[in-house]
Protein backbone atom coordinates (compact mmCIF):
# COMPACT_ATOMS: atom_id res chain seq x y z
CA UNK A 1 0.00 0.00 0.00
CA UNK A 2 1.59 3.12 -1.43
CA UNK A 3 -0.47 6.29 -0.51
CA UNK A 4 1.33 8.47 -3.53
CA UNK A 5 -0.36 6.86 -6.59
CA UNK A 6 2.51 8.51 -8.73
CA UNK A 7 5.07 6.70 -6.27
CA UNK A 8 3.46 3.70 -6.51
CA UNK A 9 3.38 3.43 -10.33
CA UNK A 10 7.05 4.30 -10.22
CA UNK A 11 7.75 1.72 -7.38
CA UNK A 12 5.94 -0.97 -9.51
CA UNK A 13 7.96 0.43 -12.79
CA UNK A 14 11.21 -0.51 -10.61
CA UNK A 15 9.97 -3.86 -9.85
CA UNK A 16 9.32 -5.01 -13.14
CA UNK A 17 12.78 -3.82 -14.21
CA UNK A 18 14.47 -5.78 -11.39
CA UNK A 19 12.06 -8.77 -11.60
CA UNK A 20 11.40 -8.90 -15.52
CA UNK A 21 7.69 -9.54 -15.72
CA UNK A 22 4.50 -7.83 -15.09
CA UNK A 23 3.35 -5.78 -11.91
CA UNK A 24 -0.38 -4.75 -11.59
CA UNK A 25 -0.90 -1.33 -9.79
CA UNK A 26 -4.59 -0.36 -8.56
CA UNK A 27 -5.99 3.05 -7.90
CA UNK A 28 -9.15 4.81 -7.44
CA UNK A 29 -10.99 6.91 -10.07
CA UNK A 30 -10.45 10.37 -10.65
CA UNK A 31 -7.24 11.89 -10.50
CA UNK A 32 -5.94 9.25 -8.11
CA UNK A 33 -4.81 6.59 -11.66
CA UNK A 34 -3.80 10.21 -13.93
CA UNK A 35 -0.90 10.66 -11.48
CA UNK A 36 0.62 6.98 -12.47
CA UNK A 37 0.36 8.92 -16.23
CA UNK A 38 4.33 9.61 -16.00
CA UNK A 39 5.71 6.19 -15.48
CA UNK A 40 2.83 5.05 -18.12
CA UNK A 41 5.43 6.96 -19.98
CA UNK A 42 8.34 5.71 -19.09
CA UNK A 43 7.42 2.07 -19.25
CA UNK A 44 5.80 2.53 -22.81
CA UNK A 45 9.03 4.64 -23.96
CA UNK A 46 11.41 1.78 -22.01
CA UNK A 47 9.24 -1.58 -22.68
CA UNK A 48 8.66 -2.00 -19.34
CA UNK A 49 5.52 -4.36 -18.84
CA UNK A 50 2.60 -2.63 -16.35
CA UNK A 51 -0.69 -3.24 -15.76
CA UNK A 52 -2.76 -0.59 -14.38
CA UNK A 53 -6.00 -1.40 -13.04
CA UNK A 54 -7.97 2.15 -12.36
CA UNK A 55 -11.33 1.76 -10.39
CA UNK A 56 -14.20 3.52 -11.86
CA UNK A 57 -17.73 4.73 -11.83
CA UNK A 58 -20.55 3.39 -13.84
CA UNK A 59 -21.22 4.44 -17.25
CA UNK A 60 -24.60 6.32 -16.35
CA UNK A 61 -22.67 8.66 -13.58
CA UNK A 62 -20.25 10.07 -16.29
CA UNK A 63 -21.07 13.77 -17.56
CA UNK A 64 -23.19 14.26 -14.64
CA UNK A 65 -21.13 16.24 -12.17
CA UNK A 66 -21.32 12.85 -10.02
CA UNK A 67 -18.84 13.54 -7.46
CA UNK A 68 -14.94 11.95 -8.56
CA UNK A 69 -15.89 10.74 -11.57
CA UNK A 70 -13.78 11.93 -14.56
CA UNK A 71 -13.59 10.73 -18.36
CA UNK A 72 -11.00 7.87 -17.35
CA UNK A 73 -11.49 6.12 -20.82
CA UNK A 74 -7.97 6.38 -22.85
CA UNK A 75 -6.92 7.76 -20.11
CA UNK A 76 -3.06 7.60 -20.93
CA UNK A 77 -3.79 8.56 -24.62
CA UNK A 78 -1.76 6.02 -27.31
CA UNK A 79 1.19 5.02 -24.80
CA UNK A 80 -0.38 1.66 -23.44
CA UNK A 81 -0.33 -1.32 -25.30
CA UNK A 82 -3.67 -1.91 -25.00
CA UNK A 83 -6.87 -0.45 -23.44
CA UNK A 84 -9.41 -2.84 -21.80
CA UNK A 85 -12.83 -1.36 -20.61
CA UNK A 86 -14.07 -3.75 -17.53
CA UNK A 87 -18.51 -3.25 -16.66
CA UNK A 88 -19.59 -3.50 -13.14
CA UNK A 89 -19.07 -6.87 -11.01
CA UNK A 90 -22.36 -8.86 -11.66
CA UNK A 91 -22.56 -7.62 -15.79
CA UNK A 92 -20.31 -10.54 -17.45
CA UNK A 93 -19.68 -14.25 -16.21
CA UNK A 94 -16.66 -14.30 -13.91
CA UNK A 95 -14.71 -16.03 -16.52
CA UNK A 96 -14.50 -12.75 -18.40
CA UNK A 97 -12.93 -11.36 -15.73
CA UNK A 98 -10.35 -14.30 -15.62
CA UNK A 99 -9.98 -14.08 -19.10
CA UNK A 100 -8.93 -10.14 -18.90
CA UNK A 101 -6.37 -10.82 -16.43
CA UNK A 102 -4.39 -13.35 -18.31
CA UNK A 103 -5.04 -11.40 -21.75
CA UNK A 104 -3.66 -8.37 -20.28
CA UNK A 105 0.01 -10.26 -18.75
CA UNK A 106 -0.17 -11.85 -22.28
CA UNK A 107 -0.07 -8.07 -24.09
CA UNK A 108 1.85 -6.57 -22.03
CA UNK A 109 4.80 -8.88 -23.04
CA UNK A 110 4.29 -9.33 -26.52
CA UNK A 111 4.98 -8.43 -29.21
CA UNK A 112 6.28 -5.15 -27.54
CA UNK A 113 6.79 -4.76 -23.45
CA UNK A 114 4.98 -2.32 -22.22
CA UNK A 115 2.01 -1.17 -19.63
CA UNK A 116 -1.64 -2.03 -20.83
CA UNK A 117 -4.85 0.12 -18.76
CA UNK A 118 -7.73 -1.79 -17.07
CA UNK A 119 -10.57 0.84 -16.69
CA UNK A 120 -12.87 -1.56 -13.87
CA UNK A 121 -16.36 0.38 -13.14
CA UNK A 122 -18.49 -0.47 -9.86
CA UNK A 123 -21.56 0.21 -8.53
CA UNK A 124 -22.71 0.85 -5.63
CA UNK A 125 -22.83 -0.78 -2.81
CA UNK A 126 -18.82 -1.45 -3.19
CA UNK A 127 -18.81 -4.23 -0.65
CA UNK A 128 -20.75 -6.87 -1.06
CA UNK A 129 -23.37 -7.82 1.71
CA UNK A 130 -22.35 -11.43 1.70
CA UNK A 131 -18.72 -12.38 1.43
CA UNK A 132 -19.78 -15.38 0.48
CA UNK A 133 -20.61 -13.94 -3.05
CA UNK A 134 -17.67 -13.03 -4.00
CA UNK A 135 -16.15 -15.74 -6.62
CA UNK A 136 -13.01 -17.38 -5.55
CA UNK A 137 -10.06 -16.70 -8.28
CA UNK A 138 -8.94 -19.81 -9.86
CA UNK A 139 -5.72 -21.39 -8.53
CA UNK A 140 -4.60 -22.24 -11.69
CA UNK A 141 -4.85 -19.22 -13.24
CA UNK A 142 -1.29 -18.44 -14.53
CA UNK A 143 -0.82 -17.72 -17.65
CA UNK A 144 2.16 -19.00 -19.48
CA UNK A 145 3.55 -16.51 -22.09
CA UNK A 146 5.99 -18.41 -24.94
CA UNK A 147 7.44 -15.69 -26.30
CA UNK A 148 8.79 -16.48 -29.82
CA UNK A 149 12.53 -15.91 -30.63
CA UNK A 150 12.98 -13.29 -33.59
CA UNK A 151 15.52 -14.37 -36.45
CA UNK A 152 16.08 -12.87 -39.53
CA UNK A 153 15.85 -15.11 -42.66
CA UNK A 154 18.87 -17.14 -43.96
CA UNK A 155 18.97 -15.15 -47.02
CA UNK A 156 18.92 -12.05 -44.60
CA UNK A 157 21.65 -13.42 -42.22
CA UNK A 158 23.89 -14.53 -45.32
CA UNK A 159 23.49 -10.79 -46.81
CA UNK A 160 24.30 -9.33 -43.24
CA UNK A 161 27.64 -11.62 -43.14
CA UNK A 162 28.96 -10.60 -46.39
CA UNK A 163 28.51 -7.13 -46.11
CA UNK A 164 30.36 -7.25 -42.93
CA UNK A 165 32.68 -9.89 -43.11
CA UNK A 166 36.37 -8.53 -43.81
CA UNK A 167 35.11 -4.99 -43.27
CA UNK A 168 35.99 -2.11 -41.01
CA UNK A 169 32.93 -1.93 -38.25
CA UNK A 170 31.94 -1.16 -35.09
CA UNK A 171 29.50 -2.46 -32.84
CA UNK A 172 27.51 -0.14 -30.13
CA UNK A 173 25.26 -1.77 -27.91
CA UNK A 174 22.52 1.07 -26.58
CA UNK A 175 20.55 0.24 -22.95
CA UNK A 176 18.82 -2.78 -23.15
CA UNK A 177 17.50 -5.75 -21.02
CA UNK A 178 19.39 -8.21 -22.95
CA UNK A 179 19.74 -11.79 -22.41
CA UNK A 180 22.20 -13.45 -20.10
CA UNK A 181 24.36 -14.59 -22.93
CA UNK A 182 24.21 -11.85 -25.05
CA UNK A 183 27.76 -10.28 -23.43
CA UNK A 184 29.51 -13.21 -23.56
CA UNK A 185 28.44 -13.78 -27.53
CA UNK A 186 28.82 -10.01 -29.01
CA UNK A 187 31.99 -9.63 -27.35
CA UNK A 188 33.24 -13.01 -29.08
CA UNK A 189 31.85 -11.44 -31.64
CA UNK A 190 33.92 -7.99 -31.98
CA UNK A 191 36.69 -10.22 -31.01
CA UNK A 192 36.45 -12.93 -34.41
CA UNK A 193 35.75 -9.27 -36.77
CA UNK A 194 38.79 -7.38 -35.06
CA UNK A 195 36.36 -4.81 -34.00
CA UNK A 196 35.84 -2.41 -31.16
CA UNK A 197 32.83 -2.20 -29.13
CA UNK A 198 30.77 1.18 -27.65
CA UNK A 199 29.12 0.19 -24.43
CA UNK A 200 26.67 2.11 -22.94
CA UNK A 201 26.75 2.13 -19.47
CA UNK A 202 22.74 0.35 -18.98
CA UNK A 203 23.54 -2.26 -21.74
CA UNK A 204 25.79 -4.69 -18.98
CA UNK A 205 28.54 -4.98 -20.97
CA UNK A 206 31.00 -2.88 -19.19
CA UNK A 207 30.72 -5.33 -16.02
CA UNK A 208 30.89 -8.80 -16.06
CA UNK A 209 33.70 -11.73 -16.34
CA UNK A 210 33.01 -12.11 -20.42
CA UNK A 211 36.04 -10.79 -21.93
CA UNK A 212 35.80 -6.71 -22.40
CA UNK A 213 39.08 -5.82 -24.47
CA UNK A 214 37.42 -4.89 -27.21
CA UNK A 215 35.19 -2.52 -25.20
CA UNK A 216 35.52 1.17 -25.51
CA UNK A 217 34.43 2.87 -22.33
CA UNK A 218 35.87 6.89 -22.84
CA UNK A 219 33.68 7.28 -26.59
CA UNK A 220 31.99 10.44 -24.84
CA UNK A 221 35.66 11.65 -24.74
CA UNK A 222 37.49 10.93 -27.38
CA UNK A 223 34.48 11.39 -29.44
CA UNK A 224 35.20 14.92 -29.32
CA UNK A 225 38.45 15.28 -30.95
CA UNK A 226 38.67 17.95 -33.59
CA UNK A 227 41.35 15.53 -36.07
CA UNK A 228 38.03 13.49 -36.62
CA UNK A 229 38.10 9.31 -36.18
CA UNK A 230 38.32 6.25 -38.06
CA UNK A 231 35.61 5.80 -40.57
CA UNK A 232 33.72 2.54 -40.48
CA UNK A 233 32.08 0.93 -43.30
CA UNK A 234 29.49 -0.45 -41.32
CA UNK A 235 27.90 -0.24 -37.73
CA UNK A 236 25.71 -2.67 -35.93
CA UNK A 237 23.88 -0.97 -33.33
CA UNK A 238 21.76 -2.78 -30.74
CA UNK A 239 19.60 -1.51 -27.99
CA UNK A 240 18.32 1.44 -27.18
CA UNK A 241 19.72 5.06 -28.58
CA UNK A 242 23.13 5.86 -26.31
CA UNK A 243 23.66 8.22 -23.70
CA UNK A 244 26.52 10.12 -25.20
CA UNK A 245 25.30 13.30 -27.18
CA UNK A 246 28.83 13.01 -28.62
CA UNK A 247 27.85 9.39 -29.83
CA UNK A 248 24.87 10.18 -31.05
CA UNK A 249 26.32 12.68 -32.88
CA UNK A 250 28.64 10.40 -34.67
CA UNK A 251 26.02 7.47 -35.06
CA UNK A 252 24.35 10.76 -37.13
CA UNK A 253 27.23 11.19 -39.20
CA UNK A 254 28.10 8.10 -40.49
CA UNK A 255 24.72 7.66 -42.46
CA UNK A 256 23.96 4.46 -44.59
CA UNK A 257 26.66 2.72 -42.51
CA UNK A 258 24.20 2.19 -39.65
CA UNK A 259 22.73 -1.13 -38.92
CA UNK A 260 20.40 -0.67 -36.16
CA UNK A 261 18.57 -4.34 -34.90
CA UNK A 262 15.31 -3.86 -33.56
CA UNK A 263 12.87 -6.87 -32.51
CA UNK A 264 9.97 -4.86 -32.99
CA UNK A 265 8.88 -1.13 -32.32
CA UNK A 266 10.63 2.32 -33.44
CA UNK A 267 14.02 2.63 -34.76
CA UNK A 268 16.34 3.47 -32.07
CA UNK A 269 18.12 6.32 -34.62
CA UNK A 270 17.43 10.38 -34.18
CA UNK A 271 19.31 11.30 -37.39
CA UNK A 272 16.61 9.42 -39.48
CA UNK A 273 19.70 8.28 -41.90
CA UNK A 274 19.82 4.69 -41.55
CA UNK A 275 18.45 3.35 -44.73
CA UNK A 276 17.61 -0.54 -43.28
CA UNK A 277 16.94 -2.29 -39.80
CA UNK A 278 17.40 -5.49 -38.76
CA UNK A 279 14.51 -6.93 -37.21
CA UNK A 280 15.64 -9.62 -34.86
CA UNK A 281 16.59 -10.39 -31.31
CA UNK A 282 20.00 -9.24 -30.44
CA UNK A 283 21.58 -12.75 -28.83
CA UNK A 284 20.07 -14.74 -31.83
CA UNK A 285 21.52 -12.53 -34.70
CA UNK A 286 24.78 -12.64 -32.54
CA UNK A 287 25.24 -16.25 -32.19
CA UNK A 288 24.35 -16.41 -36.16
CA UNK A 289 27.04 -14.18 -37.38
CA UNK A 290 29.17 -15.61 -35.32
CA UNK A 291 28.73 -19.19 -36.49
CA UNK A 292 29.12 -17.64 -40.13
CA UNK A 293 32.80 -17.18 -38.99
CA UNK A 294 33.35 -13.94 -40.72
CA UNK A 295 36.49 -12.19 -41.69
CA UNK A 296 38.25 -9.87 -39.44
CA UNK A 297 38.93 -5.96 -40.21
CA UNK A 298 41.92 -4.93 -41.76
CA UNK A 299 45.18 -4.62 -39.43
CA UNK A 300 45.16 -2.12 -36.73
CA UNK A 301 41.51 -1.24 -37.42
CA UNK A 302 40.56 -2.42 -33.42
CA UNK A 303 44.30 -0.95 -32.87
CA UNK A 304 43.27 2.49 -33.82
CA UNK A 305 40.34 2.83 -31.54
CA UNK A 306 41.76 1.19 -29.10
CA UNK A 307 44.76 3.48 -28.14
CA UNK A 308 42.02 6.81 -28.89
CA UNK A 309 39.80 4.69 -25.89
CA UNK A 310 43.48 4.37 -24.13
CA UNK A 311 44.56 8.75 -25.00
CA UNK A 312 40.33 9.54 -23.27
CA UNK A 313 41.00 7.46 -20.12
CA UNK A 314 44.40 9.44 -19.70
CA UNK A 315 42.97 12.81 -20.22
CA UNK A 316 40.65 11.85 -17.06
CA UNK A 317 43.43 10.56 -14.89
CA UNK A 318 44.75 13.67 -15.52
CA UNK A 319 43.94 15.86 -11.88
CA UNK A 320 43.60 19.60 -14.34
CA UNK A 321 40.74 17.56 -16.09
CA UNK A 322 39.80 15.17 -13.86
CA UNK A 323 35.80 16.50 -12.71
CA UNK A 324 34.81 15.42 -9.09
CA UNK A 325 31.89 13.38 -10.60
CA UNK A 326 35.30 11.00 -11.92
CA UNK A 327 36.17 10.55 -8.92
CA UNK A 328 32.59 9.12 -7.43
CA UNK A 329 32.15 6.71 -10.27
CA UNK A 330 35.41 5.37 -9.34
CA UNK A 331 34.64 4.53 -6.05
CA UNK A 332 31.10 3.41 -6.88
CA UNK A 333 32.91 0.55 -9.41
CA UNK A 334 35.62 -0.49 -7.00
CA UNK A 335 33.18 -0.52 -4.05
CA UNK A 336 29.77 -1.87 -4.69
CA UNK A 337 29.22 -5.56 -4.13
CA UNK A 338 29.79 -8.20 -6.65
CA UNK A 339 26.22 -8.77 -8.27
CA UNK A 340 24.95 -5.39 -7.17
CA UNK A 341 22.02 -3.42 -9.41
CA UNK A 342 22.31 0.26 -9.55
CA UNK A 343 19.90 2.17 -10.63
CA UNK A 344 21.26 4.81 -12.34
CA UNK A 345 19.40 8.54 -12.23
CA UNK A 346 18.74 10.73 -15.21
CA UNK A 347 20.76 13.95 -16.13
CA UNK A 348 24.43 14.01 -14.90
CA UNK A 349 24.33 10.88 -12.85
CA UNK A 350 23.80 8.95 -16.25
CA UNK A 351 26.54 10.99 -17.83
CA UNK A 352 28.88 10.96 -15.28
CA UNK A 353 28.72 6.77 -15.09
CA UNK A 354 28.89 6.81 -19.12
CA UNK A 355 31.93 9.11 -19.32
CA UNK A 356 33.79 8.11 -16.25
CA UNK A 357 33.00 4.42 -15.81
CA UNK A 358 35.83 2.06 -16.93
CA UNK A 359 34.64 -1.96 -16.50
CA UNK A 360 35.45 -4.56 -13.77
CA UNK A 361 35.54 -8.47 -14.00
CA UNK A 362 32.60 -8.38 -11.23
CA UNK A 363 28.81 -7.66 -11.92
CA UNK A 364 27.30 -5.00 -11.75
CA UNK A 365 23.80 -4.35 -13.41
CA UNK A 366 22.94 -0.67 -13.96
CA UNK A 367 19.20 0.43 -15.03
CA UNK A 368 17.63 3.86 -15.74
CA UNK A 369 14.53 5.52 -16.06
CA UNK A 370 16.03 6.49 -20.10
CA UNK A 371 12.21 5.88 -22.10
CA UNK A 372 12.01 9.45 -21.35
CA UNK A 373 14.64 10.50 -19.52
CA UNK A 374 12.78 12.06 -17.00
CA UNK A 375 13.85 12.75 -13.25
CA UNK A 376 10.46 12.79 -11.81
CA UNK A 377 9.70 9.10 -9.59
CA UNK A 378 13.60 8.04 -9.59
CA UNK A 379 13.58 7.78 -5.68
CA UNK A 380 10.44 5.49 -5.87
CA UNK A 381 11.89 3.37 -8.78
CA UNK A 382 14.85 2.34 -6.79
CA UNK A 383 12.44 1.88 -4.05
CA UNK A 384 10.54 -0.56 -5.82
CA UNK A 385 13.92 -2.47 -7.24
CA UNK A 386 14.99 -2.39 -4.05
CA UNK A 387 12.55 -4.41 -2.50
CA UNK A 388 13.32 -7.20 -5.26
CA UNK A 389 16.37 -6.73 -5.27
CA UNK A 390 17.92 -5.96 -1.45
CA UNK A 391 20.91 -4.68 -0.64
CA UNK A 392 20.43 -2.92 -4.38
CA UNK A 393 21.83 0.89 -4.59
CA UNK A 394 20.52 3.78 -6.22
CA UNK A 395 22.53 7.06 -7.69
CA UNK A 396 20.60 9.80 -8.24
CA UNK A 397 20.81 14.30 -7.96
CA UNK A 398 19.76 16.89 -5.30
CA UNK A 399 16.65 17.76 -7.80
CA UNK A 400 15.39 14.20 -8.64
CA UNK A 401 15.80 13.46 -5.05
CA UNK A 402 13.67 16.69 -3.90
CA UNK A 403 10.87 15.89 -7.15
CA UNK A 404 10.24 12.05 -6.20
CA UNK A 405 10.65 13.54 -1.93
CA UNK A 406 7.47 10.54 -1.13
CA UNK A 407 9.15 7.85 -2.53
CA UNK A 408 11.27 7.66 0.90
CA UNK A 409 8.30 6.81 2.30
CA UNK A 410 7.93 3.26 0.66
CA UNK A 411 11.43 3.56 1.45
CA UNK A 412 11.33 2.69 4.64
CA UNK A 413 10.43 -0.86 3.94
CA UNK A 414 13.55 -1.63 1.81
CA UNK A 415 16.86 -2.72 2.42
CA UNK A 416 19.03 -0.67 0.08
CA UNK A 417 21.45 2.55 -0.60
CA UNK A 418 20.31 5.66 -2.27
CA UNK A 419 23.69 7.80 -3.36
CA UNK A 420 22.50 11.70 -3.45
CA UNK A 421 24.39 13.48 -5.55
CA UNK A 422 24.17 17.44 -4.32
CA UNK A 423 25.78 20.03 -6.22
CA UNK A 424 22.57 22.59 -5.38
CA UNK A 425 20.21 21.93 -8.16
CA UNK A 426 20.49 21.38 -11.55
CA UNK A 427 24.37 21.03 -12.52
CA UNK A 428 23.95 19.71 -16.24
CA UNK A 429 22.56 22.92 -17.20
CA UNK A 430 26.33 24.24 -15.84
CA UNK A 431 27.42 22.48 -19.32
CA UNK A 432 25.66 24.25 -21.75
CA UNK A 433 25.85 28.49 -22.59
CA UNK A 434 23.00 28.84 -20.24
CA UNK A 435 25.43 29.38 -17.39
CA UNK A 436 26.46 32.63 -19.00
CA UNK A 437 23.13 34.15 -18.67
CA UNK A 438 21.96 36.07 -15.85
CA UNK A 439 18.81 34.39 -15.34
CA UNK A 440 20.78 30.49 -14.94
CA UNK A 441 20.18 30.48 -11.27
CA UNK A 442 16.69 31.22 -11.41
CA UNK A 443 15.33 29.31 -14.39
CA UNK A 444 18.15 26.56 -14.98
CA UNK A 445 19.75 25.64 -12.24
CA UNK A 446 16.87 25.70 -10.26
CA UNK A 447 18.57 25.48 -6.45
CA UNK A 448 16.49 24.29 -3.58
CA UNK A 449 18.07 24.61 -0.58
CA UNK A 450 16.18 21.55 0.54
CA UNK A 451 18.37 19.21 2.53
CA UNK A 452 18.83 15.40 2.22
CA UNK A 453 19.79 15.32 5.79
CA UNK A 454 16.61 16.73 7.24
CA UNK A 455 14.63 14.74 4.61
CA UNK A 456 16.51 11.62 6.39
CA UNK A 457 14.63 12.80 9.70
CA UNK A 458 11.25 13.45 8.22
CA UNK A 459 11.45 9.78 6.60
CA UNK A 460 12.90 8.78 9.65
CA UNK A 461 15.97 6.69 7.43
CA UNK A 462 19.67 6.22 8.26
CA UNK A 463 21.72 9.44 6.75
CA UNK A 464 25.54 10.06 6.45
CA UNK A 465 27.58 12.39 4.04
CA UNK A 466 31.17 11.65 2.25
CA UNK A 467 33.26 12.74 -0.08
CA UNK A 468 33.92 10.86 -3.17
CA UNK A 469 37.11 9.42 -1.52
CA UNK A 470 37.69 6.21 0.80
CA UNK A 471 34.87 7.07 3.94
CA UNK A 472 32.43 6.86 0.66
CA UNK A 473 33.93 3.39 -0.08
CA UNK A 474 33.71 2.43 3.45
CA UNK A 475 30.30 3.32 3.61
CA UNK A 476 29.15 1.19 0.25
CA UNK A 477 30.96 -1.97 1.64
CA UNK A 478 29.59 -2.28 5.21
CA UNK A 479 26.12 -4.29 4.97
CA UNK A 480 23.18 -2.54 5.73
CA UNK A 481 20.49 -5.18 6.14
CA UNK A 482 18.17 -3.34 8.60
CA UNK A 483 15.04 -1.65 6.79
CA UNK A 484 14.89 1.64 5.92
CA UNK A 485 16.92 3.24 2.70
CA UNK A 486 20.05 4.90 3.79
CA UNK A 487 20.78 8.02 2.22
CA UNK A 488 24.11 9.24 1.44
CA UNK A 489 24.22 12.42 0.56
CA UNK A 490 28.04 13.44 -1.81
CA UNK A 491 28.28 17.10 -2.34
CA UNK A 492 29.85 18.11 -5.34
CA UNK A 493 31.26 21.15 -5.69
CA UNK A 494 29.27 22.41 -8.91
CA UNK A 495 31.75 25.59 -9.87
CA UNK A 496 34.39 22.99 -9.63
CA UNK A 497 32.79 20.65 -12.08
CA UNK A 498 31.81 22.97 -14.52
CA UNK A 499 35.46 24.20 -14.82
CA UNK A 500 37.23 20.74 -14.93
CA UNK A 501 34.71 19.28 -17.47
CA UNK A 502 35.21 21.95 -20.01
CA UNK A 503 39.13 21.88 -19.42
CA UNK A 504 38.31 17.98 -20.02
CA UNK A 505 36.90 18.86 -23.32
CA UNK A 506 38.76 21.33 -24.55
CA UNK A 507 41.82 19.05 -24.39
CA UNK A 508 39.86 16.00 -25.96
CA UNK A 509 39.43 18.25 -29.00
CA UNK A 510 43.45 17.90 -29.35
CA UNK A 511 43.45 14.80 -28.87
Amino acid sequence: MIVDERSAAFYALGQARAGGGPVAVVATSGTASANWHPAVIEASMDNVPLILVSADRPAELLQTGENQTIDQRRLFGTFPRDFIELPPPGDVLHSYYVSVGRRAADKSQWPLMGPVHINAAFREPLLPADAGDVPIWPQNAHTIIARPEIKPSAASLGALAARISGQRGVIVCGRGSYPSGFPRTVCDLAAQLECPIIADPLSGLRWGRHRRDRILTAADIFMRRDGGLPQPAWVLQFGGVPTSRTVQGWLGRIGAALLPVVPAGDWPEPSRSARAVIHSDPLPLAAALLDKEPDPAPEDWAADWQSLDAAGRELVADDRYRPPEADLVQVLEHSLPDGAWLFVGSSMPIRSVDAFSRGREHELWAIGNRGASGIDGCVSTVAGMTSCRPGSFGLVGDLALCHDMNGLLPGRDVVGTLIVVNNGGGGIFGLLPHRERPEFEQLWRTPTGLQPEKMAVLFDLPYATAAPDETLAQLLTDSNKKPGMRILEVRVDAELSWERHKALWQAAANL
